[in-house]
């Protein structure tokens, strides 16, 4: 099943937030662009998802995900990807599949680094990463020359890794983080 391209105002279409209604309308030749799950206690992505290659934006938050289970790389049109309040471990490894990303939020999750390929998302716009257990944050944000938020707030953080993401980051870039740690861990 092939949809073809989006229309230009994809962002004004039909939010579905229903599974069942998303796969009726879909197997009516209807594309879904915007689709938010929120609060379905999801704890896994239904399978077909991986198939909608039409997707634009999708919302996943205050489910049950610890990890996104399946293959998402042909979402390569996706333009606003949400998965906050899940329980994910780590960053889902299709989104540097994701050429056209300008959002991802990731807040309130256990994701504890960033990913090294996190530059291949050349577009991105926002980065929410609040309340999460981040403790390696790579140089190559700094190549995210589109990025305009990082919101960082409410990871541990010493003044140190904090002046090192500054230093990376353009000064046009909004970055929110909260008062550094003077923590010790226990090793």
């Amino acid at each position: 099943m092939s949809f073809g391209q989006s229309p230009a105002d994809w962002r004004t279409s039909r939010v579905y937030t229903d599974m069942e209604a998303a796969r009726v309308a879909r197997a009516q030749g209807l594309p879904i662009f915007r689709l938010d799950l929120t609060k379905k206690r999801l704890k896994s992505l239904p399978p077909e998802l991986a198939q909608w290659t039409e997707l634009r934006e999708i919302i996943l938050d205050r489910n049950k995900l610890q990890t996104l289970n399946i293959d998402l790389s042909a979402w390569s049109e996706l333009v606003i990807f949400s998965a906050e309040s899940n329980d994910l471990t780590q960053f889902p490894s299709s989104t540097a599949n994701w050429s056209k990303l300008e959002t991802l939020q990731l807040g309130d999750n256990i994701i504890d680094s960033i990913p090294l390929s996190i530059d291949a998302l050349t577009q991105l716009k926002r980065l929410s990463l609040w309340s999460n257990v981040i403790s390696y944050y790579p140089a190559s944000l700094g190549d995210l020359n589109s990025l305009e938020v990082l919101n960082v707030q409410y990871n541990d953080m010493t003044f140190e890794e904090q002046e090192m993401l500054n230093s990376w980051l353009s000064e046009r870039v909004d970055v929110r983080m909260s008062a550094p740690c003077r923590c010790q861990f226990d090793e």
